[in-house]
């Protein structure tokens, strides 16, 4: 059996790579009373930044947390009960019955139990007892003696909640003193609207914070000690090249060198390094090809285009349309779009990139 592999992909705050800065700027608007939106796009490490904040706050017990996923919640209710779930646990862990009664009075609310022995809590809840189990929530939470900490991920999905949700969040958050938000999420365009547009409940209400790749020399620096913490060792050259290959992009570099750390035994070389890399792109084949016969012609040729070129300023441009043989500008423009709206592409301030950085590895590669 190997050894336990450094690089891991969920949060480990023994290997967990810099963010100082971002750590300590959370930490001081929670300090100072200011709730937070942390955005970027996907895969540069916003969860992990959160969870490292969190577990510093733990660690000086300064502050209560809870990390809620709002992904897979698709309404009002599911956001209620993974808050009331989280609550639960937490404070009410040895008799979570007794929490239930003294939490959540009035509510349907009952535990169900997962083949493994875990607790789950399920409300039944009518639109108009939002506001009241919301207020029951707060309120105890309002009372605790150290200041409390929600991070809401993806708390971009509220937006298309059928209830007013934003509305009903906005009016029970602007009333706490004690419990302060971190509201995180990947659809950039989406969170802007919701914070920055007058006309939404969320206009203004956090202070606006957006996560960039890790500096390269330091996740350079990161890489090589951490093989050598582990009784290996990694050629300059071959952080380079996988740097280069995953565009420092926190996930894919993690992946990456995980890996790389597992297939090597003691000193991981530049061309081994090229192998291992060509490999799980290889493994990844099918699933690349599934996603192209997805698409449409031109939007297949717009994606091909886009990703050799990695970056794109102007799609419309008649150099970039001719010199990739795409159709006109009109259907070319209607083809970025779809792509963008299914998040295969993505905008940033410079251009237009492919949002997945393997698929466009893989693009590359193979068109």
């Amino acid at each position: 059996m190997k050894e336990i592999n450094p690089f891991s992909l969920t949060y480990n705050p023994e290997y967990f790579c810099d963010r100082e800065a971002q750590t300590t700027q959370l930490t001081n608007n929670l300090a100072n009373g200011l709730n937070t939106l942390l955005h970027s796009p996907r895969r540069l490490g916003k969860t992990a930044l959160i969870l490292n904040t969190f577990n510093r706050l733990e660690q000086s017990k300064t502050c209560e947390t809870f990390y809620i996923d709002l992904f897979a919640a698709s309404k009002m209710q599911d956001l209620i009960g993974i808050l009331a779930d989280k609550v639960l646990k937490k404070y009410h862990s040895q008799n979570l019955m007794q929490g239930i009664k003294s939490l959540l009075k009035g509510i349907n609310a009952s535990l169900t139990f997962s083949p493994d022995g875990t607790p789950s809590l399920s409300l039944n809840l009518n639109e108009k007892q939002f506001d009241s189990t919301l207020a029951q929530l707060f309120d105890f939470l309002e009372s605790r003696k150290n200041p409390v900490v929600i991070a809401f991920d993806e708390f971009q999905e509220v937006a298309g909640y059928p209830e007013k949700a934003e509305a009903i969040l906005r009016t029970h958050i602007q009333q706490l003193s004690n419990v302060k938000f971190i509201f995180s999420g990947s659809t950039n365009h989406l969170l802007q609207e919701m914070f920055l547009g007058a006309k939404r409940p969320f206009y203004q209400s956090a202070e606006v914070m957006v996560l960039d790749k890790i500096d390269r020399n330091i996740y350079s620096e990161f890489i090589t000690s951490t093989f050598l913490k582990n009784g290996k060792k990694i050629n300059p050259e071959a952080v380079e090249y996988i740097l280069g290959f995953t565009d420092v992009y926190t996930y894919y570099t993690q992946l990456i060198c995980n890996q790389c750390f597992y297939n090597t035994d003691l000193n991981l070389e530049i061309d081994q390094t090229r192998q291992i890399i060509n490999n799980y792109l290889e493994s990844r084949k099918i699933d690349y090809l599934n996603i192209l016969n997805m698409l449409s012609e031109n939007q297949k040729k717009m994606v091909i285009a886009i990703a050799k070129d990695r970056l794109v300023e102007k799609p419309s441009a008649m150099e970039f349309l001719h010199r990739n043989n795409l159709p006109s500008a009109s259907s070319s423009l209607q083809a970025l779009k779809t792509l963008n709206d299914k998040e295969i592409i993505h905008k940033t301030i410079t251009g237009y990139k492919v949002y997945d950085v393997f698929f466009e590895r893989f693009l590359e590669k193979y068109f």
